[in-house]
């Protein structure tokens, strides 16, 4: 998987959160939360904001949604 967001992937996985409930907590299908982690599609601000809240309140939100300089070289 290509992944334009490596802290924000890295942490759903080291973190054990399903992706399923990450997706359902937005409101949107699982297939648009990875097409959004792909690059493909974008968070919104709002969006943006509920994850990092909800699931990542120790993080800092501007590192946690740092973009890879090249998604495609993952």
């Amino acid at each position: 998987m290509v992944v334009a967001y490596p802290t924000l992937t890295g942490e759903i996985a080291k973190r054990g959160i399903k992706k399923t409930v990450i997706a359902k907590r937005l409101g949107i299908t699982t297939r648009s939360l990875h097409n959004k982690l792909t690059g493909t599609a974008q968070f919104s601000w709002p969006e943006a904001c509920c994850i990092q809240e909800v699931f990542f309140p120790d993080m800092d939100p501007k590192s946690l949604f740092q973009k890879a300089e090249n998604p495609a070289d993952q």
